[in-house]
């Protein structure tokens, strides 16, 4: 057979000094094509919501999951919100337009971040440290925190 090959490519008036293989590729496990690998990741990654859940939540739910097809994620954050939460949202969004039509729209879209920053910055309790020491009791630093004084000193003692 191997004499029939090179009488042919003779022929063709073709050198035989290299030879092209292919190699069809084995398919997956049957259980992997079919998506039923038993890693159980998925699981953990499906929202479900908490027994406490009020009746209007859970229909609200069944109806985005399974007649809207949302994904898990995405039903995660709309129900990580607080109803509070989802008022402010309307109301910017009502306001939006309101704003552009002043021409005030970059104003706006500013004022919500200063809003955003300064409503997350939260409060410290009695006792605790800031992470910037110009902040805490006799400008003391967390533990750990490196410094000037503390590499040259490290440095001197030849712990470094």
């Amino acid at each position: 057979m191997y004499q029939f090959i090179c009488e042919e490519v003779e022929k063709a008036h073709c050198f035989l000094d290299s030879l092209i293989v292919a190699v069809k590729p084995k398919p997956p496990p049957k259980h992997i094509r079919n998506g039923l690998d038993d890693d159980g990741d998925d699981e953990d990654l499906e929202f479900r919501l908490p027994q406490s859940a009020s009746g209007w939540k859970r229909k609200l739910f069944y109806f985005l999951h399974d007649k809207l097809k949302f994904p898990d994620m995405l039903l995660m954050a709309i129900f990580s919100l607080s109803l509070k939460m989802w008022a402010v949202i309307i109301i910017w969004f009502i306001l939006a337009p309101i704003a552009h039509r002043w021409d005030m729209g970059p104003l706006y879209i500013l004022a919500t971040g200063f809003a955003i920053i300064f409503l997350n910055l939260g409060q410290r309790q009695h006792g605790d440290m800031s992470a910037y020491s110009i902040f805490n009791e006799d400008f003391r630093e967390l533990p750990g925190t490196l410094n000037a004084d503390r590499l040259d000193r490290d440095i001197r003692a030849g712990q470094f």
